[in-house]
């Protein structure tokens, strides 16, 4: 094969990964949004965690993570909680919103606010981005609580 078919061959199957590459995050930024419902999310918020995320298609998301078994304040006053419930509430619970885009397979999030504050501000990425039928996955390879990275598993609620 000449020199010349072997480069146009070339720049064609570049073109077309490239093209495949790109509808494929279009295809995920379509899929994710609505509302999701957590089924899973590491040992974090332990096995049966709740939770609940939104992306809209104008690229807002909202995301709350907690655990199932958080306490209920003696006081019944979320400003008069013991040091223990506060802290129950702190370790077992995580809610964070702003805007997001998809690229590949990541999913990449501009942070507005959060209970975390050390995440106002930031960008962060989730990797490994899918979306099959009503389940959406991804990994969060740096949990606010430290430790190894997380799959998040959510189901798409009804």
């Amino acid at each position: 094969m000449e020199r010349r078919s072997i480069l146009v061959l070339f720049v064609t199957a570049a073109v077309g990964l490239v093209l495949t590459i790109g509808h494929s995050a279009a295809q995920l930024t379509k899929d994710i949004v609505g509302t999701w419902t957590l089924v899973s999310a590491g040992d974090a918020y332990g096995p049966t965690p709740n939770g609940s995320a939104s992306f809209d298609s104008n690229g807002r998301f909202a995301i709350m993570l907690m655990r199932a078994n958080l306490p209920r304040y003696a006081s019944n006053n979320r400003t008069q909680g013991t040091a223990a419930e506060y802290k129950a509430t702190v370790e077992g619970s995580l809610a964070y919103f702003g805007t997001y885009s998809v690229s590949g397979s990541d999913l990449n999030l501009h942070i507005e606010g959060s209970t975390f504050p050390n995440w106002v501000g930031m960008d962060q990425k989730r990797i490994s981005l899918a979306v099959t039928g009503d389940e959406l996955k991804y990994t969060q390879p740096t949990p606010s609580g430290g430790g190894a990275a997380a799959l998040l598993v959510w189901k798409r609620a009804k």
